[in-house]
C-alpha cells in the first residue's frame, strides 16, 4: 500500500511537472516536490498505522483440549474418525468395563451381606428389648446388639460410598466429548492401553466452542484499539472475500514482562521489548467462523474510533490482499 501511495504521488509529479507544466523542473523545485512527498508519505503511514492498523499475524482460534480419561485400561472400541463432526456427548471411545464390573458386583454383594448382618442385629435388640421387660435378660445384652447395629449401618454407608466410586468408575470407561468439535491426528486404536495420568492425553480434541480470530499488533499500534472496534477479516484460504467482525478483547501483557519465583535473580540486556499484544476478534458471519479450520491464517485490520478518513487506506489494501490471494493459494 505504501509502494501504491508513492506511485500516486509520482504521478502527481509527471502530472505538474510534465504534463500541464506547471512548475519548472529546477533542482530546487524537485527537491523540494520530494521533500513534501517525503513528509506527506511518512505522515500518512504514520496516521494509517496508529488508527487504522493491520496485522499479518491472524489465526482461527480454538480450544484444545487433551482428552484424558478418568480410569485407565484397555481401549476396545474407538467409533470416530480423524476430523468428523463430533456432538457434545458422543463417544470417544470405550475403556475395557470388564474389570470395573467385577468391582461393582463385589460391592453389592458385601452390602448384601451386610445388610443381612444389620436385620439379625435388629432382631436381636428386638428380643433382647423383650426379655428386659420380663427380666429375663442383661441390659448388657441389648447394649452388645444395639452397637452391633449401629457397626452395620456404618459398615453399609461406607461400603454404599465405595459402591458409588465403582459405578462412576464404570461410567467413566466412556470416554465422551467435552463440547462439539472433533480430533486431529486419531492415532488411538482398539488395543492400546489408556492411563489417567494427565502428562499421558489419549487424543487431541479441537472444540468448536469458541470461534474467534486471535492477532497481534505492536504496542505502538494496539495503544488506539478498543473493545467495540469495527476490523474486517481476509483469510488466505478464502481470497477475495472481506469479513466483518468486533474486537471482543484487548490482552494488554506479554511474557518478557513475567517473572517466575525462582532461586535467581532476574537478569536484564538492555534489550527493547518487542513483544506484540493480542487482540480477539469476533467475526459477524458464525457459519463462516464453524467451517473454517484452526489455525487459517488471516490478514485483520482494526478500525480504532478516531481518523475515520484515514480508515479507507486500511480498506484498500485488506481487499488488495484479498484478490491476491488468489495468486498465493495453492
Amino acid at each position: 500500500m505504501i509502494a501504491f501511495i508513492a506511485i500516486c504521488y509520482g504521478g502527481v509529479y509527471l502530472l505538474i511537472f510534465n504534463k500541464l507544466q506547471l512548475v519548472s523542473k529546477s533542482v530546487g523545485n524537485i527537491c523540494a516536490f520530494a521533500g513534501v512527498g517525503m513528509v506527506l508519505l511518512g505522515t500518512i503511514v504514520f496516521a494509517w498505522f496508529t488508527f487504522a492498523p493491520m496485522s499479518s499475524d491472524g489465526r482461527m482460534f480454538r480450544y484444545i483440549i487433551p482428552i484424558v480419561p478418568n480410569v485407565k485400561g484397555l481401549v476396545v472400541e474407538v467409533p470416530i474418525e480423524p476430523l468428523q463432526p463430533i456432538a457434545q456427548g458422543d463417544l470417544l471411545f470405550r475403556i475395557d468395563p470388564v474389570p470395573y464390573e467385577h468391582v461393582v458386583r463385589q460391592f453389592n454383594a458385601q452390602i448384601q451381606r451386610q445388610q443381612a448382618e444389620w436385620r439379625l442385629a435388629k432382631l436381636n435388640v428386638e428380643r433382647a428389648e423383650k426379655l428386659i421387660n420380663v427380666q429375663s435378660a442383661a441390659q448388657v445384652d441389648l447394649d452388645i446388639w444395639t452397637a452391633n447395629m449401629d457397626a452395620a449401618a456404618a459398615s453399609i454407608e461406607g461400603s454404599q460410598a465405595q459402591l458409588d466410586n465403582a459405578q462412576w468408575q464404570l461410567q467413566e470407561t466412556e470416554v465422551r466429548a467435552p463440547h462439539d468439535g472433533y480430533v486431529v491426528n486419531l492415532q488411538l486404536r482398539p488395543g492400546n492401553m489408556v492411563t489417567s495420568i494427565p502428562m499421558a492425553s489419549s487424543m487431541a480434541f479441537v472444540s468448536s466452542e469458541i470461534n474467534t480470530v486471535l492477532t497481534s499488533f505492536s504496542q505502538s499500534a494496539v495503544r488506539r484499539i478498543a473493545v467495540g472496534d469495527e476490523a474486517e477479516v481476509v483469510f488466505t484460504n478464502v481470497p477475495g472475500q472481506t469479513y466483518s467482525g468486533k474486537v471482543t478483547r484487548v490482552a494488554g501483557m506479554s511474557s518478557q514482562s513475567q517473572l517466575s519465583a525462582s532461586g535467581q535473580l532476574p537478569s536484564f540486556t538492555g534489550a527493547p521489548v518487542t513483544d506484540r499484544w493480542g487482540v480477539l476478534i469476533a467475526l459477524d458471519d458464525e457459519a463462516l467462523t464453524r467451517q473454517l479450520p484452526q489455525g487459517a491464517a488471516a490478514t485483520v485490520a482494526v478500525y480504532t474510533g478516531q481518523g475515520k478518513p484515514l480508515h479507507v487506506i486500511s480498506r484498500v489494501s485488506l481487499r488488495m490482499s484479498a484478490w491476491v490471494s488468489y495468486l498465493t493459494s495453492p
